[in-house]
């Protein structure tokens, strides 16, 4: 291939000091000591149809929690979870504080990225427009993350029935009789290659002897409608009802596509959108995509070089991306190429949380940096101080490297300060 000389000087350089160095398999921000964590609004009701409530599932990682030694084969960790609720006027509704208690007897797991502690808490709420505000304080260390979510519940009493949001899910298990028994919430939407189905769920609460028709439907991000599909619930049967569904893997080759559900008791229809996307473990399959992955190549690869491909026909892009990534492999001898999960894991990330104005988070400097030297060890956010623009310093402990992003327009669009630019190539 004409582009393997400067391939191979660009691409081994990076890997070898940042990439394989950086590899983790979490595809959320870290920190030493900072309570980072994910978290779903979910309204929902009780299986009565008597009361709305609001359920709040978290999730963080091992990683993301400090443990502190009791005893010689104890460590234990502590979270303070406070939710505040506003309403659509900033007025405050309630405030809830949960406590966390964690424990292992293993040391690894104190400092472990695929040990996941997933939680929920649920509490009444009457319809409206509301803001919860989500602080997770550790108490071994006293740091704070603080989020912001905005979410609706709606009244549906127009509809005639009742519905909660929809939830993706990671893992679903069955008994004996194929009912559900448990299942792991999916916080991120955001799923690899390797399962066999995508689950979703919700619940919807209907009249005696009032059908009530489903449908659900996918979209890609054309909107051309790759799936769809429908069902009713009818007679005097139970009135609550717990909906699990499942899409077949096989039938995305996209990153990005937008699952609606759509549920009509009365002839007016109630909407339900959710994106769901995907980070690259295989070759992607149409050459819209193709083009995508190969031009997100550019910080580990000549960009010169990258655009000589994209001018290629499919078949020559094709052989290149999958020479690229199989001269890459760290296991060659698994179907899975570790360096390549990653890779894409961080561009899929940056996508979903740094994009602004029209431009691609992976394009971003905050997407750059994030996709050439993994997720931060440590950041500081200082979004609210008065004489200054909000800004973030991002610490990477052991590559010596500190960040400084500005952001000087006040929607979110943070810049690489000037005075870090050797940063990124020393």
């Amino acid at each position: 291939m004409r582009y393997l000389t400067t391939w191979v000087a660009g691409i081994w350089l990076l890997a070898a000091v940042s990439l394989l160095a950086q590899y983790r398999s979490a595809p959320h921000l870290s920190g030493v000591g900072l309570p980072f964590y994910t978290a779903e609004v979910f309204p929902t009701f009780s299986p009565d149809g008597k009361e709305r409530l609001l359920r709040i599932y978290m999730e963080m990682l091992n990683d993301d929690i400090t443990f502190v030694n009791q005893g010689d084969t104890l460590f234990v960790a502590d979270l303070q979870i406070e939710v505040y609720v506003l309403d659509e006027h900033k007025n405050p509704i309630f405030d809830k504080t949960f406590q966390r208690h964690f424990e292992t007897s293993q040391f690894e797991n104190t400092a472990s990225r695929d040990i996941k502690q997933s939680f929920f808490f649920e509490f009444p709420i009457k319809p409206g427009q509301y803001e919860a505000i989500i602080s997770v304080v550790d108490k071994n260390t006293d740091k704070r993350v603080n989020r912001k979510f905005q979410f609706n519940v709606p009244s549906f009493r127009k509809y005639g029935f009742l519905s909660s949001n929809v939830l993706f899910l990671d893992t679903v298990e069955r008994d004996s009789t194929g009912k559900v028994v448990a299942f792991t919430p999916n916080l991120t939407r955001n799923y690899a290659a390797e399962e066999d189905y995508i689950y979703f769920y919700f619940q919807t609460f209907r009249r005696p002897g009032k059908p009530l028709r489903i449908r659900y439907t996918v979209e890609d991000d054309q909107k051309r409608i790759l799936l769809q599909n429908q069902y009713t619930l009818e007679g005097n049967g139970e009135q609550y009802q717990e909906h699990f569904l499942r899409l077949r893997r096989s039938q995305f080759d996209q990153n990005r596509y937008l699952l609606i559900v759509e549920l009509d008791g009365n002839g007016k229809p109630f909407t339900m959108k959710r994106v769901f996307t995907f980070y690259w473990t295989h070759t992607p399959r149409s050459p819209k995509d193709l083009r995508e992955a190969i031009a997100q190549l550019t910080y580990i690869f000549d960009s010169d070089s990258i655009k000589k491909v994209l001018k290629e026909p499919y078949p020559q892009q094709l052989e290149f991306f999958k020479a690229f990534w199989k001269s890459l492999d760290p296991n060659p001898q698994t179907e899975k190429n570790e360096l390549m999960d990653e890779y894409y894991k961080r561009v899929n990330y940056a996508n979903e949380n740094f994009s602004n104005m029209g431009m691609e988070g992976w394009r971003t400097d905050r997407g750059r940096i994030l996709i050439k030297f993994g997720f931060p060890d440590d950041i500081e956010r200082h979004p609210f101080e008065a004489g200054t623009y909000p800004y973030e310093i991002w610490r990477y402990y052991d590559l010596r490297k500190v960040f400084l992003f500005i952001d000087r327009t006040g929607f979110g669009d943070y810049v690489l300060h000037p005075n870090y630019y050797d940063m990124e190539y020393n």
